[in-house]
This record gives C-alpha cells, sequence and structure tokens, in this order.
C-alpha cells in the first residue's frame, strides 16, 4: 500500500489488488502464513485508505505549526511528518486524557475482565470469528494433518 505525499498534501491510494492475486498462490505456502499476510495488507490498506486521511486532515488544519520543525527537503516524508505532528499531539489534552485513561483502564480491567467487553466490541466480534473459522477448518483436516501439540 502506498503512502505518498506531494507538496505537503497526502495522496490517498487507489484501490489496490492483493498481493498475492487473491488465492493464486494459496498453494505455496503454509495457510496461517497466508491469511497473516492477508490480515497485515488489509490493516496497511485501512491505515492507508483511512486512518492517514484523519491524520493529514488534522496536519493540514495545524500545517504551519507542523511543517515549522520539518526541514525544507523533507516536508513530503510522510514518517518525517507524522513524526512532527505527533510531537504536537503529545503536549495537547486529549493525548493526555488519554494517557491517564489508559492507566485507570488497565488498573480496572485486572480487577474487572467484564468490562473490556465495552471495548471495542464490533472488532472483538470479528477476531472470535475468523479464530473460530480457522480452528474449524484445521480441525475438519486433523485426521490428515494431526495435531501438533501432541
Amino acid at each position: 500500500m502506498s503512502q505518498v505525499k506531494i507538496g505537503c498534501v497526502y495522496c490517498p491510494p487507489p484501490p489496490q489488488e492483493h498481493p498475492f492475486g487473491e488465492g493464486k498462490h494459496d498453494w505455496k505456502m503454509h495457510p496461517s502464513w497466508t491469511a497473516g499476510v492477508d490480515a497485515l495488507n488489509t490493516y496497511s490498506e485501512w491505515v492507508s485508505a483511512v486512518v492517514l486521511p484523519i491524520a493529514f486532515q488534522w496536519i493540514e488544519e495545524h500545517k504551519e505549526e507542523v511543517y515549522k520543525t520539518v526541514p525544507d527537503e523533507l516536508r513530503d516524508d510522510v514518517g518525517v511528518v507524522i513524526a512532527a505532528a505527533f510531537k504536537l499531539i503529545q503536549e495537547l489534552e486529549a493525548y493526555k486524557n488519554g494517557l491517564a485513561k489508559r492507566t485507570d483502564y488497565e488498573a480496572a480491567a485486572a480487577n474487572e475482565p467484564e468490562g473490556r467487553a465495552k471495548i471495542n466490541p464490533v472488532w472483538t466480534g470479528i477476531a472470535k470469528k475468523i479464530r473460530a473459522c480457522t480452528e474449524d477448518a484445521f480441525e475438519e483436516q486433523s485426521a490428515v494433518l494431526g495435531d501438533p501439540s501432541e
């Protein structure tokens, strides 16, 4: 997934084709490796197409302040600009409040694990379903694959 800036503007990437050609190479590697690469590719695409445009909108709204510390020759370097913006974010109240809330959450979660059910329930459900489907798929083939833990 490309992460490109031109003239201090983030250029969201076009929809990408799967790097393996949508299953054309499933036979080559262990299915867990293939699924992992697929998942990382999906995550990278989400970051490039959704998260970075949000970040660069904030950067655009704070352009003068962000670019004040960025050398001219690095103004289109995504990593350098994100690092400069992050230094600014770390000084803002929302970030500091988030750090305090994380500390509170970790203390509460140690004593009240059921409180985690409210955090990212959609992602949690998807992750559990993917994990269960993977386990089921391997279980269906256990007669020929065996159980590596035995």
